[in-house]
């Protein structure tokens, strides 16, 4: 006996993994609705990360105290009107945006994503936008890091962490947590066609690119180079007659951070800043050398692309800028070698991707 229409119905709602992902991904669905009772847990958590966000907003992050000067309270609003007063006014439009209105826009998003009835291949595209954009968040927290490691062994100088980068901190990083769990969910409902992909043919993206197949290693053999040089290399040195004339390259830092007891911002920054490239570039490295199907590809793509979610060299990079501008009427410094390395890195890594992405879309989709 054939099923119902009826029949037919319960099951297609039921039961999508019945239907052609690909179709699946252009109709309207609802996240909560399909994730079941344990999707209320994922609101909870969201809404404990906003309101961990707003209280950031009024708590100080950093005291610092200047002989001769006195003591300041270093918050979010008071620093972006005081760039603005001072002329730093690109400076004071980052910070807004990345650090102010992003994770709380960001957080509100999330919420309406999972309650909202949407086409799942939109959905994708915008829960991405927002991993992608997420790590920008850390702005102020590696520019405050920064400032602790420039006020270091000096007499005339000294910062104290307050609570506000707690939670801050706190914040940033549930944020991006919920949304790759939210990112998850969604990729378990509403799998990509790619990722569902029944070719059993494997083969390896060096030995089908051709000779442009060999750009990509000499590029993430150039990126692991200049973040080991970056690694050591002095960024930056104080230039102050006030003030001990200290050099650091990013090791420097997290040891001066280490020697402080602020062990976490230590770990902190070398696990963002160095850790977490080097595993993007040999993510992309074993990637690029192994024998797999065509879904197994597009889902290791998958993990080099939510590595770089958490690989924050850049963003270190535009705290140091930010240093560097803002930070003189603090700490007067200068530019030393090891900042070209950072850039140097930044920048062939974000090549390096772009070259994987697009070698492996337009020379493997016959295999």
């Amino acid at each position: 006996m054939s099923p119902s229409l009826d029949e037919l119905s319960f099951s297609r709602r039921y039961h999508p993994v019945m239907d052609d992902p690909e179709q699946q991904l252009h109709i309207p669905s609802r996240l909560m609705s399909r994730a079941g009772i344990r999707g209320w847990l994922i609101p909870l958590g969201l809404i404990l990360v906003l309101f961990s966000n707003v209280v950031a907003l009024f708590l100080p992050f950093l005291d610092i105290e200047v002989v001769l000067k006195g003591s300041s309270e270093y918050k979010l609003p008071e620093s972006v009107k005081l760039m603005w007063e001072t002329g730093l006014y690109w400076v004071a439009i980052l910070i807004v945006c990345f650090s102010i209105i992003f994770p709380l826009a960001k957080t509100i998003f999330l919420l309406i994503t999972w309650f909202l009835k949407l086409r799942p291949d939109r959905r994708k595209g915008f829960i991405r936008l927002l991993e992608t954009l997420g790590k920008w968040s850390m702005l102020d927290v590696f520019v405050v890091i920064l400032l602790m490691v420039l006020s270091n062994e000096q007499l005339f100088l000294s910062t104290t962490p307050r609570i506000g980068l707690t939670f801050f901190i706190f914040a940033i990083i549930g944020n991006m947590i919920m949304s790759r769990i939210v990112a998850t969910v969604d990729d378990r409902i509403h799998p990509e066609p790619d990722a569902m992909s029944n070719d059993k043919k494997q083969f390896m993206p060096m030995d089908s690119t051709g000779g442009l197949g060999w750009t990509l290693p000499l590029l993430l053999v150039v990126s692991l180079l200049s973040i080991v040089v970056a690694t050591g290399l002095p960024f930056l040195k104080i230039n102050d007659i006030l003030l001990h004339s200290n050099s650091y390259s990013i090791m420097e830092a997290t040891m001066a951070l280490w020697d402080n007891e602020r062990i976490v911002l230590g770990v902190f920054l070398f696990l963002f800043v160095v850790a977490m490239p080097v595993v993007r570039i040999l993510l992309i490295g074993n990637m690029w050398f192994s024998k797999k199907t065509r879904a197994a590809h597009y889902k290791q793509m998958d993990l080099v692309r939510i590595s770089g979610e958490w690989s924050m060299m850049s963003v270190f990079l535009l705290a140091l800028v930010m240093i560097l501008t803002e930070g003189r009427q603090l700490v007067n410094t200068k530019i030393t070698s090891g900042l070209y390395a950072i850039m140097i890195s930044t920048a062939v890594c974000v090549v390096s991707l772009w070259i994987a992405r697009w070698l492996l879309n337009s020379r493997t989709k016959q295999y």
